[in-house]
């Protein structure tokens, strides 16, 4: 064991004449160790809100979206659709008819998302999960039916079954005035309520696409084909093999070019939560700044000795920064082992729970992250060696005499 890194450890471990010395090093290591905890319980927990939202959201945002390079509608292409069966990475695909319009219930009118879909499209989409009163059905009795968003079932005050439809409007192209008569309208009954995410909740409705056709007067015709991939890891060369395959009549989107906002800001507010927590552990760093400093000054005498053996000013330097780089490092694993652990006992067994609720969920989402781990531990330790190192090399230089 080198000489250096003997001596700091007994500094660390042993007995000293100072109480004083010795509660603030633990002091030290309680604020690294919370700190370190701190940095991995809330990244982790952003971690599965982020994991839980994009899940939910991925049942309306699918992995790739072919639609007209111009206009919104377009005739259904029979071969693109062949095209699309027959390319090995392609999960399921379903044609879609998806447009504005306004739904009214009694004296409420409010706007909405119209999407229209065929009956595969629950079992691709995997939208069950979400479905949080009714049940998820395009057609009842020979009549059509639509799921609503619960932001809109909400504002509208709509009853679900069979003996309250909602009524849709949307402009008819063919007439030639702005009254009533020029719009397209349709009963539609509401059969269920979705929850899924906030932003889509208060915009979409879901129904057949006939009924949609019909409604928007595009019969035969869609807007856009969802994509959802067998492996969603090869988005990016997927989506470049698709728009090659499709040519220049169509354009390829991904899901982050659909919901880039989206994306943009959970990765925006969990820089930002890291940021916060690094500094509040930045702060803290100052106990190790005072430990060391009070235990150079404590051990000018041993200093005495060193040097008189022979021992160079560089070498009672690394005593010292190897005493803060130890504080330091046993605050950081204890805070790996106790962040840690209790993530994965929430992950794994849920013991902190959402209460009572219509929460898609039962407990609060945490998801570790080796990659974060690995971020905050490195970010600590340089946090620890930076804190020890100048103050260290200071106060050396002004005890020993060259």
């Amino acid at each position: 064991m080198k000489l250096s890194i003997f001596i700091a450890r007994r500094y660390l471990f042993s007995k000293k004449k100072q109480n004083a010395i010795n509660i603030i090093s633990i002091i030290s290591m309680i604020g690294v160790m919370i700190g370190t905890t701190a940095l991995i319980v809330v990244l982790s927990v952003f971690n599965g809100i982020d994991t839980l939202l994009t899940t939910v959201t991925d049942s309306f945002t699918p992995d790739l979206t072919v639609t007209p390079a111009q206009g919104k509608f377009v005739a259904t292409d029979s071969l693109l659709l062949e095209q699309l069966k027959k390319m090995p990475g392609i999960a399921s695909f379903d044609a879609v008819v998806e447009e504005n319009s306004l739904v009214k219930f009694g004296d409420k009118l409010v706007p909405v998302i119209v999407k229209g879909v065929e009956e595969d499209y629950a079992r691709h989409a995997g939208i069950a999960p979400t479905i949080i009163s009714g049940k998820f059905s395009l057609e009842e009795e020979d009549k059509p039916t639509v799921v609503l968003g619960y932001g809109i079932a909400a504002a509208l005050r709509t009853r679900l079954g069979m003996q309250s439809p909602v009524t849709f409007y949307y402009p008819d192209k063919t007439a030639s005035s702005a009254s009533m008569s020029a719009l397209n309208s349709q009963r539609i009954y509401p059969i269920g309520i979705f929850s899924a995410q906030q932003d889509i909740d208060g915009k979409y409705v879901i129904t057949g696409i006939e009924t949609a056709r019909k409604l928007f007067g595009v019969p035969g015709e869609i807007s856009k084909i969802e994509i959802k991939l067998k492996n969603p890891d090869n988005l990016a060369s997927f989506k470049t093999s698709l728009a090659t395959e499709v040519g220049t009549k169509y354009k390829v989107l991904d899901k982050y070019d659909l919901n880039r906002s989206f994306y943009a800001m959970m990765k925006s507010e969990k820089l930002a939560v890291f940021l916060i927590l690094l500094f509040i552990l930045l702060i803290a760093s100052f106990n190790i700044v005072g430990s060391v400093s009070m235990l150079i000054i404590d051990k000018k005498e041993d200093i005495g000795v060193y040097q008189a053996l022979g021992m160079t000013k560089e070498k009672l330097v690394s005593i010292f920064k190897l005493e803060g780089n130890l504080i330091t490092g046993v605050g950081a694993f204890a805070g790996l082992i106790i962040g840690t652990g209790l993530c994965l006992l929430q992950e794994y067994y849920g013991f902190i729970t959402l209460g009572n609720g219509s929460y898609i969920i039962n407990a609060y989402p945490v998801k570790v992250v080796a990659s974060d781990i690995l971020i905050i531990m490195l970010t600590v330790i340089a946090i620890g060696y930076i804190a020890s190192h100048f103050p260290v090399r200071y106060l050396v230089n002004k005890i020993v005499k060259s």
